[in-house]
């Protein structure tokens, strides 16, 4: 009689299960907080140097994460302690710690989720952690002299998320053609411009777009969310931009290019410069979504002044 040995799924070999972030480079550390602290840029705000050096203290493995976390939190428990380095402080912080974490679905709760574990610790009347907007905003862009993309209406935000995630789960990309990375580009600006919440738009976008990449099975590289934030947003804002009476259409090239530098290809020089809108300078009564009287220059200024 011949026996038969039956064997469980976990048996065929001894390696144990450890805790995945035990594998996170001195590499990777660096890269998820150079990304943490860049990605403030976006509304203009900077992290304290006593930020960096807890940032640096985690990156060369003397201190964990969480205790980071809490260290950083603390300072800012403390009476007092509402600098202007606060909001970037701690969402520096939330930042880093999410890309290690590295929880990822393919869903509109991602963004709500998102959104609420990055602004967690932050006064919640102001910036509704995880919550949608009641009104519509809008925010006057530099690179359109003053004119404002035109943001979804609250009343769609739910429809419009399902929509974009269910076209997008019919993705099915590999190695990014410039089809594939295309059709990646315009999710990711039309998410952006749906713009469901109180304040921290960009930022949860960027963070959502790099988990997605991590996803795919990218490498994302350190440079261009740490080093041209501000790049990032404007190129949401011409890839969603419209205004045909001064010939402007929404134009994926620099998001492409953008994106391009992220997974680690060739993509070109960012140059904020080259998506100012020359139209709206030179006629400001073109400004579609926003008085024309509140232009930010008159005339023929370009105002080409950009980082």
């Amino acid at each position: 009689m011949t026996q038969v040995t039956v064997m469980s799924a976990d048996s065929f070999d001894d390696f144990e299960y450890r805790p995945a972030s035990e594998y996170t480079s001195e590499e990777r550390r660096r890269h998820y907080w150079a990304v943490a602290i860049g990605l403030q840029d976006v509304d203009g705000l900077k992290v304290s140097d006593y930020l960096r050096d807890q940032a640096h203290a985690y990156i060369r493995g003397e201190k964990g994460l969480d205790e980071v976390g809490e260290l950083v939190r603390e300072r800012y428990a403390n009476a007092g302690a509402n600098g202007e380095n606060k909001e970037a402080d701690l969402v520096s912080q939330r930042i880093a710690e999410l890309l290690t974490r590295g929880a990822f679905f393919l869903s509109p709760d991602m963004l709500t989720t998102i959104h609420a574990y990055l602004f967690q610790d932050l006064g919640p009347a102001i910036y509704h952690p995880g919550q949608f907007k009641s009104e519509r905003l809008i925010k006057q862009e530099e690179i359109l002299n003053g004119d404002s993309v035109l943001y979804a209406d609250p009343l769609t935000y739910e429809m419009s998320l399902r929509g974009a995630f269910a076209n997008e789960a019919a993705a099915a990309y590999t190695t990014f053609t410039d089809e594939e990375l295309q059709r990646f580009c315009h999710t990711i600006a039309f998410l952006w411009q749906i713009h469901p919440f109180y304040e921290g738009n960009t930022r949860t976008i960027a963070v959502f777009s790099e988990l997605y990449l991590n996803n795919l099975g990218f490498q994302v590289a350190n440079d261009p969310f740490a080093k041209h934030a501000c790049y990032f947003r404007d190129a949401l804002v011409r890839a969603q931009y419209r205004n045909a009476a001064a010939k402007i259409f929404p134009d994926d090239s620099f998001l492409m290019r953008f994106y391009k530098n992220v997974i680690g290809e060739e993509g070109g020089e960012m140059n904020r410069a080259d998506m100012i809108c020359t139209r709206l300078f030179e006629d400001p009564s073109l400004l579609r979504n926003v008085d024309p009287k509140d232009a930010l220059r008159k005339g023929k200024d370009e105002g080409r002044r950009f980082d």
